[in-house]
């Protein structure tokens, strides 16, 4: 019935069907035939096969690989506020795939995935955030994104990511979200300074390992009082509050 709905151009059946050839759902599984009904569907305007018409392209799935047409195509998606399309050419950005590479775009079209609730823009937004690849660092957004992205059941990768994060926090900051008191400060005004620490950075990393050097990290503390005025000191002075 879908090969009949879809000869007679039937949008959805041309979409569905794609997808039952790609994926060999109750026919034998054909790269080819999928392509050509995306790609129908596509041509009418269907955002999920515009989407998946991508993903075919990148992958060289039934067509000749080719990652401009993929971005190419994404890009319709994404002018129809497809998510999965949002997500997949913010990557190619962030890739340097068929488009020039950009880290500030791939964030613009990761948020607009964030903001519709998708749960691979998620672990990508805080990817970007842990890293501080086109935003200022925030281990404490990309916490607050990884863990999103966990409860929307997002690949491993959210979870893993986490795991890491949660262990770079433990041990450079492990007081991250605790009352603290800052001493040992150049600026004797802030000595004794009472606050809670919320966000934790780094600005330089080690070139051999990757790693981040420790020396570098910098935490930010809320200080008490109305204006919650914000300073960045290092880990090593800021104490646990009584």
């Amino acid at each position: 019935m879908l090969t009949e709905a879809a000869a007679q151009g039937h949008v959805e059946a041309q979409a569905n069907l794609g997808a039952m050839y790609c994926f060999g759902e109750g026919v034998a599984k054909d790269d080819a035939r999928a392509f050509e009904l995306y790609r129908q569907a596509a041509l009418q305007g269907h955002a999920r096969s515009q989407f998946n018409l991508g993903l075919s392209y990148r992958h060289g799935m039934g067509c000749e690989q080719s990652h401009k047409r993929a971005v190419e195509w994404y890009a319709k998606a994404v002018e129809q506020g497809y998510a999965p399309a949002q997500h997949a050419l913010g990557v190619a950005y962030h890739e340097g795939l068929g488009v020039p590479q950009s880290n500030e775009r791939a964030v613009e079209l990761y948020k607009l995935g964030e903001a519709q609730g998708h749960a691979n823009s998620y672990t990508s937004l805080g990817a970007c955030y842990d890293n501080g690849w086109g935003v200022d660092m925030s281990f404490a957004e990309a916490r607050r994104l990884y863990e999103l992205a966990v409860a929307r059941g997002a690949a491993q990768y959210a979870a893993d990511n986490l795991q890491d994060l949660n262990g770079d926090i433990q041990q450079h900051c492990p007081l991250l979200g605790q009352r603290v008191v800052l001493s040992g400060l150049n600026t004797a005004t802030l000595n004794g300074a009472r606050g809670t620490a919320v966000d934790l950075s780094f600005s330089e990393r080690d070139p051999g390992t990757g790693g981040w050097f420790a020396a570098s990290g910098r935490c930010t503390v809320r200080l008490d009082g109305p204006e919650g005025r914000l300073v960045k000191v290092r880990s090593a002075n800021v104490a646990k509050a009584d």
